[in-house]
């Protein structure tokens, strides 16, 4: 073989070792991305001890760009949507929807998108169903009953977001249809595991209830039965359910004491009742009068769930003026290590609590 020949095989190996280590460079360095967007997750938890939001809040940007680095470069990733869900969700809520609502929304709509293909990956029920939904084959109850209790962290988050874009899409048509799937979400979740992260599932029922007009299923006195179940589950140290009761439950009652709401809802729907019962006295087509008489039925259940001894000793005197001056004090009194796993959640909630404070004549 000539010298020319060699020195050319020599120069083919050279180039060839070089791309190798080239490529093995590069899918370490891709390797090493995805491990730390997947790892986000477990550093999250840690980060939930720390006392100072505002250094936290300053350095999600960061995490965020890291999480969708590891999910350009592994787009099927779960674990890395997952974190991208809880981490946009928890950015637009604690950190940006008290400033900019709009900037908020758009957060929300994609930590939604972000749960929904994490749980199409990782439940294929869901993933089909979900498909069978969008074709109108499949109900949002048929699509919450593909949960299982292994998905519940992703979707929590699923829920959370969706729940979260849709109170701050102002009525959008686009937001309300989608309420019937947030509802049967919450339920399952419940259904599951009502613990999960303090009551948070519950937590989601009662911050529904006070937001949502009548016509879509809102009633003060379900959120405050909801609202009440999460503080006796959590001993009333988790911050941020009593920061959500005071800026909607209370606000919602404003000048009103509780008891006077109660009897309002629950002679609104005795009304109702009665109203039904003579419409069905006159109507006889029976296809007709078996729908409301299912209705009827309803009406008389959830009079029932409300009209006893039990859930009226939870209203009081107190107006939704005294609530919201009582709670907000309460949660700027209370040390934020209270519960040491959820510091910054608790620190987050005394920030809102300072706002709130400021912005009270904004509600009364």
């Amino acid at each position: 073989m000539g010298r020319n020949a060699k020195g050319l095989e020599k120069g083919i190996k050279a180039a060839i070792l070089f791309c190798g280590f080239f490529f093995l460079g590069c899918n370490i360095q891709k390797l090493a991305i995805v491990m730390t967007a997947e790892a986000t997750g477990n550093a999250a938890k840690e980060v939930q001890k720390y006392d100072l939001p505002f250094i936290v809040g300053a350095g999600i940007p960061s995490n965020l760009l890291i999480l969708e680095t590891g999910r350009i470069l592994d787009p099927n990733n779960a674990v890395i949507l997952s974190n991208l869900a809880e981490t946009y969700c928890s950015y637009g809520s604690g950190f940006v929807e008290d400033y900019d609502p709009e900037k908020a929304n758009i957060l929300y709509y994609k930590g939604y998108k972000y749960a929904e293909q994490a749980l199409s990956i990782m439940n294929k029920n869901f993933k089909t169903t979900l498909e069978k939904m969008s074709k109108g084959e499949a109900t949002a109850e048929d699509l919450a009953k593909t949960i299982e209790k292994k998905n519940v962290r992703e979707a929590f988050w699923y829920t959370a977001c969706l729940g979260y874009w849709i109170s701050t899409a102002k009525g959008s048509p686009e937001s309300v249809i989608e309420i019937s799937k947030m509802l049967a979400m919450v339920d399952r979740l419940i259904e599951l595991d009502e613990d999960y992260f303090y009551s948070s599932p519950l937590l989601l029922r009662a911050t529904f209830y006070a937001t949502a007009p009548s016509i879509l299923g809102g009633s003060p006195i379900k959120a405050k039965i909801y609202f009440d179940r999460v503080f006796k589950k959590t001993g009333g140290k988790f911050l941020l359910a009593k920061a959500v009761y005071a800026q909607f439950y209370a606000t919602l009652l404003k000048d009103r004491t509780e008891k006077e709401v109660y009897q309002e809802e629950i002679e609104r729907l005795k009304e109702k009742i009665k109203s039904y019962e003579e419409i069905i006295s006159q109507t006889e087509d029976k296809e007709i009068k078996d729908k409301l008489n299912n209705q009827l039925e309803n009406f008389k259940k959830e009079l029932k769930g409300i009209d006893n001894e039990n859930v009226a000793k939870l209203f009081s005197e107190k107006t939704g003026e005294q609530i919201f001056d009582e709670t907000i004090e309460e949660i700027l009194a209370t040390p934020v290590d209270i519960l040491p796993d959820v510091t910054l959640v608790n620190a987050v909630a005394k920030e809102k609590a300072k706002i709130l404070k400021q912005r009270r004549s904004q509600y009364f």
